[in-house]
């Protein structure tokens, strides 16, 4: 398949009419099962040493082999290699794939910088290389933190969930008291200048972006009707008070089990600030809530509040507004994936999707899916 590279990178970098990213980057299906399905092709570990040292102080003398099931290697974008510094320290080398322009690994170091200044057991970045043409790649090169990602613990040691999970709502709740200017994404140019700026005006105008793309797959693929389709979209009109809030914080909106280190006892590293925005601090706990049982909630919510982040008094009707949003995001993306990644998991992840769309929708009456 032959892309246009030119028409991609003149907009796949552009979030000012995205909610999340992964859904509504400027891409077709197709395009982005060419580019992503075998993200690990594009690159030589000798490559990988010579365009990384360019951009380093501390040399690299060593990259690991390989390892696309690594916990480094559990998200969908980049190809993740472990390498060793001549100083002896050990980095993360996150790399884009070749010929796409990249729109938020500036955004990415500062905000994990600002929440490691807050406290936040998060990392410091070496270097950022951005895309210059050709056959350049996009590069981030961070320093390893210690751990192992919870997924991966719990997987291993089960029973230590119910004493984790109010260590997961502190660690959110200490991020939650990051102040922010603007919302939604944050603009990747001026973060390259040390600054931090969401590129909405109001946190509703962040909550409606990729909305009415969003519903148009969910109505063509029948997950909802075109009555529901309307009715979504009026809940998120302008006299929705629920979406009018004074003032954001950083939100990392993938605060999930994959992006999170432990020890078994307490939070060692938060990763992956990819899809963070400046937003309402109920939109996170929605977010994170997309990814679990509803079991798991009381244990997070506890450890939340445990640190003085008291939930607001409209918490339910806000948490089940924004999980909706959540909801219809992810369930868009998986229905595109699908059409590059006909698997049987994919596939039932949507089912799951469609079973939580059903309760969202129920609770503000909208039909039936």
């Amino acid at each position: 398949m032959k892309l246009d590279m030119a028409r991609i990178n003149r907009s796949i970098a552009d979030r000012s009419n995205v909610f999340y990213w992964q859904t509504d980057r400027a891409v077709t299906p197709e395009e982005a099962g060419h580019i992503w399905a075998d993200r690990h092709r594009y690159f030589s570990d000798d490559e990988i040493l010579q365009r990384v040292n360019a951009a380093l102080v501390d040399k690299l003398v060593s990259i690991e082999p390989l390892d696309p099931k690594a916990q480094t290697n559990l998200g969908n974008v980049n190809s993740v290699r472990i390498g060793r510094l001549v100083s002896g320290a050990s980095v993360v080398i996150r790399c884009h794939p070749k010929g796409v322009r990249n729109g938020y690994f500036h955004v990415e170091s500062l905000a994990a910088r600002r929440a490691k200044v807050a406290g936040l057991p998060s990392f410091d970045t070496l270097a950022v290389h951005d895309f210059e043409g050709g056959d350049d790649f996009a590069f981030h090169v961070l320093e390893k933190l210690p751990g192992t990602n919870i997924k991966k613990w719990l997987e291993a040691h089960p029973a230590d969930e119910p004493g984790l999970l109010p260590q997961i709502g502190k660690m959110m709740a200490r991020l939650h008291k990051i102040t922010v200017e603007g919302y939604g994404p944050f603009d990747n140019e001026q973060a390259k200048s040390g600054k931090l700026v969401g590129l909405h005006k109001t946190f509703a105008s962040a909550v409606r972006a990729g909305l009415g793309f969003n519903l148009e797959v969910l109505e063509k693929e029948k997950i909802i009707t075109q009555a529901q389709s309307v009715a979504i979209n009026n809940l998120f009109g302008d006299d929705n008070a629920t979406l009018k809030i004074d003032g954001a914080v950083l939100v990392h909106n993938d605060f999930a089990d994959w992006n999170l280190l432990t020890n078994g006892n307490a939070i060692t590293g938060v990763l992956d600030w990819d899809e963070c925005v400046g937003g309402d601090p109920v939109s996170d706990i929605a977010c994170w809530s997309t990814f679990f049982e509803p079991e798991r909630m009381p244990g997070f919510i506890e450890g939340y509040q445990h640190v003085g982040k008291q939930l607001p008094e409209d918490f339910q009707d806000r948490f089940e507004l924004l999980r909706l949003r959540y909801t219809i995001s992810k369930m868009t993306l998986r229905l595109r994936r699908y059409n590059w990644e006909p698997s049987a998991l994919m596939k039932e992840k949507i089912e799951t999707g469609k079973q939580h769309l059903a309760k969202s929708l129920g609770y503000f009456r909208i039909g039936a899916v």
